[in-house]
């Protein structure tokens, strides 16, 4: 078991899973410069907005019900998302969607940028699934907008030496995986493996290339967070038949791969030099919550609050409709992903202890 100081920010790979890590807050995150964060639909600030024809944009109450009195800004929860408790304990802005920034932004913003993408994975979005979901940012081009970004960025620092160690201080922070493992595997990628354990491992070779990609172009202080328990989504429990608490089967595809998501972690920090690797153990949390939800302050953790279109738990939120009343008791906004109590409990899981 590895232990955990997240504030010297040594060059291991740490293993985070609540309540058993305690950061030092005010010598950690509060010293990073910038947040640069990638992954999919559970950090996504607002980019798919802006992607011409996508359908999983989120732009509309009642999601951001709680989001500063009542904003959709295209979160896909009630509130605030964990890149934004973070940015919140740095003392920064929230990391804006990339995709709203003009050419003259981009060269400005110093404190990072969010490129996450709803519905988007380690893989480009493959055919059937893109017929739901029409246009999404998948990491390898989340990546490459992070590139031109560093070519904005250049020109605001003395010299290449202090851009360097501007991105050697940021945090990169890292959450992708679940749709892969899920709805892409479900409707496209089976056809193309002979078995799910063949896919996964193929996938987390594709998830260690981008990271090396990121590590390139000058991270060296990633956090990265492990796939959820998604067969213990609403979605799930509420259309699928199933005979435990979760659909094991679905979770067992995520054990597979946050096994092996572990083990790349580990080669990384050997063959990458000066890195620092934080494995937040996002299953276990999730876990735990659904063992124990009282101890964690929730009442229901098998129904989203708000009232999905199809009525049954297995769409998203209807547009315009009043969620439930108290959204704090309640793990899940929607019937796939977590509200702002969730995402804070992330953020004090994997940043500081829970008091």
């Amino acid at each position: 078991m590895f232990s955990v100081f997240f504030f010297l920010f040594l060059s291991s790979v740490y293993s985070c899973s609540q309540p058993s890590c305690i950061f030092a807050l005010n010598n950690s995150v509060s010293k990073i410069p910038a947040i640069y964060a990638f992954g999919d639909s559970y950090i996504d600030s607002g980019n798919n907005k802006f992607l011409d024809g996508a359908t999983a944009t989120f732009n509309y109450l009642p999601c951001g019900i709680d989001f500063q009195g009542g904003r959709p800004t295209g979160r896909t929860t009630n509130g605030r998302t964990v890149v934004d408790f973070i940015a919140e304990s740095a003392g920064l802005p929230f990391p804006p969607p990339v995709k709203s920034l003009s050419k003259d932004q981009l060269k400005s913003t110093l404190t990072g940028i969010n490129y996450g993408s709803s519905s988007s994975g380690i893989r480009r979005m493959p055919p059937h699934t893109a017929q739901i979901f029409v246009k999404v940012l998948s990491l390898k081009e989340q990546i490459k907008l992070f590139e031109q970004t560093t070519k904005s960025l250049k020109g605001q620092f003395e010299s290449n030496e202090s851009f360097a160690l501007h991105l050697s201080n940021s945090l990169f922070f890292l959450h992708t995986g679940t749709n892969d493992l899920s709805v892409y595997w479900d409707l496209d990628e089976k056809k193309g493996f002979p078995n799910v354990e063949k896919y996964i491992r193929y996938l987390s070779k594709e998830f260690k290339k981008k990271l090396e990609k990121i590590y390139g172009l000058g991270a060296r202080k990633f956090v990265v967070n492990n796939v959820s328990p998604f067969g213990c989504h609403p979605y799930y429990l509420h259309s699928k038949p199933h005979s435990t608490s979760c659909l094991e089967e679905m979770n067992r595809r995520a054990v597979l791969f946050n096994d092996l998501l572990s083990d790349i972690l580990t080669v990384l920090e050997k063959s990458l030099k000066g890195t620092t690797f934080i494995l937040c153990d996002l299953y276990k949390l999730f876990e735990d919550v659904h063992a124990l939800p009282e101890t964690y302050g929730f009442r229901n953790v098998v129904d989203s609050c708000c009232i999905d279109v199809a009525g049954n738990q297995t769409r998203e939120c209807a547009p315009g409709r009043a969620p439930c009343a108290d959204r704090t008791t309640h793990a899940y906004f929607d019937p796939f992903h977590p509200s702002e109590s969730m995402h804070k409990l992330w953020f004090q899981s994997c940043f500081m202890d829970i008091k």
